[in-house]
């Protein structure tokens, strides 16, 4: 597996969010880890199940416009 940095969510761009959440349920089994061990001292970034399922729906939700900002960033650049 090669390295990756998690997306941050910027304002400036549209579809950040979208990216950071997406990332973050693809690696979600990293995530629990990290968070869940208390010498990393991430603990308080930890998310139970209830937060994750609210993470899928949003990012979801999301996706919904993600694809045709996409489309239209890609016309603009010719």
């Amino acid at each position: 597996m090669y390295n990756r940095i998690m997306p941050h969510d910027v304002k400036t761009h549209w579809n950040s969010t979208y990216d950071m959440l997406k990332f973050a349920l693809e690696y979600r089994e990293a995530i629990d880890v990290l968070t869940a061990d208390r010498l990393n001292g991430l603990r308080m970034y930890e998310l139970n199940d209830t937060e994750w399922i609210i993470t899928q729906q949003l990012c979801d939700i999301l996706a919904v416009s993600h694809n045709p900002w996409i489309a239209l960033s890609s016309m603009n650049r010719r």
